[in-house]
C-alpha cells in the first residue's frame, strides 16, 4: 500500500512494478484496476507515466490484436503474459478472471469499494498472488481496513521527496 501526495510517483511505480511482473513471469495475467474507465487509457496504460511508458516497444506482441489493444483495455507482451484494465465502476467485471498479480490505482478514489472485494477474489493464480496498491492518502473506510491488516506493508511519501522532477509552479501551489 504506497500511501503518497501527487506527484510523488504512484502510478510511475505502479506502472513499473506491473510490468516487471508481466515481463518476468511469462503467461501471467495481471489486473489494472482504476477509478474509472477514462484512466485506464489516460492513466494507467497511456499516460506519462503509465505502463506504455515502461515497457518496451519490443516486448510488446506484434500482429493482429496484439501488443496494445485500447478497446479491450489490454496489453499483450511477447512472452504471452497480459495486462488487462478494469474500472472500479464495475465491480461485477471483476467476477470470474483470476490473476497472478494486480495494480489498484487511487483505491481512495474508488466509487464502489466491493470492486476491491470482486478482484481478491481474483487474485488466486500462482504461489503468492500480490496486489500493489498506489493512492493519495484519504481515510476512507477501505483504507482504514488495509493499514491495520498485518499482511499490508505501507510505504508512505509526500509530493516535495519528487521535487526534482516537478514543475516549480506545481510545487509552489503545493505549498500554500
Amino acid at each position: 500500500l504506497i500511501l503518497a501526495g501527487r506527484g510523488w510517483g504512484k502510478t510511475r511505480t505502479g506502472a513499473h512494478d506491473i510490468a516487471q511482473y508481466a515481463l518476468d513471469h511469462p503467461n501471467s495475467l495481471s489486473a489494472v484496476v482504476v477509478p474509472t474507465f477514462g484512466d485506464i487509457r489516460r492513466v494507467a496504460f497511456g499516460g506519462p507515466s503509465g505502463l506504455l511508458s515502461v515497457i518496451p516497444r519490443e516486448c510488446l506482441m506484434t500482429g493482429r490484436g496484439q501488443g496494445y489493444n485500447a478497446s479491450s483495455a489490454e496489453i499483450r507482451l511477447h512472452n504471452g503474459s497480459k495486462i488487462i484494465g478494469f474500472s472500479a465502476e464495475e465491480p461485477d467485471r471483476l467476477r470470474g478472471p483470476q490473476f497472478h498479480r494486480a495494480w489498484c490505482d487511487e483505491l481512495a478514489a474508488w466509487k464502489y469499494p466491493e470492486t476491491f472485494d470482486q478482484l481478491m477474489f481474483g487474485l488466486r493464480l500462482g504461489q503468492t498472488p500480490q496486489c500493489v496498491i498506489t493512492t493519495t492518502p484519504k481515510p476512507t473506510k477501505i483504507i482504514r481496513s488495509l493499514l491495520k491488516r498485518d499482511d499490508t506493508h505501507i510505504s508512505r511519501g509526500s509530493t516535495f521527496e519528487n521535487s526534482a522532477n516537478l514543475a516549480p509552479s506545481a510545487l509552489k501551489a503545493l505549498e500554500d
